[in-house]
């Protein structure tokens, strides 16, 4: 077993990443952080190899680096619209004669569950277990052991594009990495900053990106439903780039340092100059037009979650409110402004790495920032996938082989 995982962000802007040695007594202690520009990626997805290539091997040679086991063992998240979760359940009568559940009842009934015809190009990334039921009784987490006539099981199945999946892990792995594990985004972003509290209770988590917004939701501590949408924080840049007839670089900064995703809390007397950000444009904005450019662009992001929310209204309670998290939340009130939107309590998710050795400060700050929770989740979630309890990633390349089969 490999004791070194990274984590590897791999976003529209930037590629975050985490990279961690698990100590013999199984604590993470974090080797490096790092944020690099990225290339090659739209809304999650590849779409330039050749860019997308070179900045996946100049950020492979620097992990070299440090050491060749960090390029062995990656985890990297997938983040498009492309990827699908959905529920699936499975049923078998128990086989042994006094009716005691046994391990190879629990692996029949995962297998039927899974006996699902996914359509073509398709492969499964993940397959979670919810919940099992025994004679019709659920909310059981291990049933080996209890007796029953019958057993059944919940659970979440997460399936993305076939030849997506295959493009990254191919360019991956020219650039001298090696993938050891696909992550769905929200499923990253979700282990890292949600408590099992938060979980129990019911709560939505939102990751916003630059070019994608993705949430996971949660109920009685079983995952729900996640999502990526294709709209992010660089549609409200574009928006205010085009309104104020400025470039990106200029639109983010104003979006940054001025924007607001309250228009109500802008005085209409706030004025921006442009000159400070280019000597060139002698322009003056209001700040109160900028941020009803924001909030409008925002309001749009949020009904998209909004709807899927109200398919889930009578099954659904959402008690643990809302966590975000995420580069996206760095803009003043988007905090309130959700809690009117989606009427739920409202917070931003930290990545927890309570649990982490961190020695340099500089490293310390980095995971503090909710730009971060993705990456910390993957590592996380590499840590839980190195004793085998959630994932099985040559199960995911061969059934991306299999699935490319004409």
């Amino acid at each position: 077993m490999l004791n070194i995982i990274t984590g590897l962000d791999v976003g529209s802007s930037y590629i975050k990443g985490v990279v961690v040695e698990i100590k013999k007594d199984g604590t993470p202690s974090v080797i490096t952080v790092f944020r690099h520009p990225s290339a090659g990626f739209r809304k999650g997805v590849l779409v330039d190899a050749e860019a997308a290539t070179s900045v996946l091997t100049d950020i492979s040679k620097d992990l070299s680096k440090m050491s060749k086991q960090a390029v062995r063992n990656v985890f990297v998240n997938s983040n498009s619209e492309h990827v699908k979760a959905h529920q699936s359940r499975g049923i078998v009568a128990v086989s042994r004669s006094d009716q005691e559940i046994q391990d190879d009842d629990v692996d029949r009934v995962i297998q039927a569950s899974r006996a699902m015809k996914l359509l073509q190009n398709r492969a499964v990334i993940h397959h979670i277990t919810r919940e099992y039921f025994v004679d019709d009784i659920g909310d059981i987490m291990d049933p080996v052991g209890m007796t029953g006539s019958r057993l059944e099981v919940s659970t979440l199945i997460v399936e993305g594009f076939a030849p997506q999946v295959h493009f990254l892990t191919k360019q991956m792995k020219q650039a001298g990495m090696s993938v050891s594990g696909l992550i769905f985004n929200p499923l990253a972003s979700a282990r890292a900053v949600l408590s099992k509290r938060q979980k129990d209770l019911g709560v939505i988590m939102i990751d916003f990106g630059s070019d994608t917004t993705s949430f996971a939701i949660y109920s009685e501590n079983k995952i729900v439903q996640a999502k990526s949408l294709p709209v992010g924080s660089s549609y409200i840049t574009k928006d205010i780039a085009i309104g104020l007839r400025t470039s990106i670089d200029v639109a983010e900064q104003l979006k940054i340092e001025y924007g607001c995703a309250m228009t109500q809390d802008v005085s209409r007397h706030d004025i921006v100059k442009l000159s400070q950000f280019d000597s060139e444009n002698k322009e003056k904005v209001s700040r109160r037009f900028l941020s009803e450019i924001i909030e409008g662009r925002l309001a749009d992001i949020l009904d998209f979650v909004n709807n899927e929310l109200k398919t889930l209204s009578r099954t659904v309670q959402l008690p643990g409110g809302a966590v975000i998290t995420g580069g996206g939340v760095r803009l003043a009130g988007i905090t309130e402004f959700i809690r009117q939107s989606l009427k739920l309590a409202v917070q931003i998710g930290v990545p927890d790495v309570s649990t982490f050795e961190i020695s340099n400060p500089t490293h310390q700050n980095l995971l503090g920032d909710p730009e971060f929770s993705t990456a910390v989740g993957l590592v996380l979630w590499g840590m839980v996938s190195e004793k085998k309890l959630t994932y099985d990633p040559t199960e995911l390349i061969r059934n991306v082989f299999k699935n490319l089969m004409p």
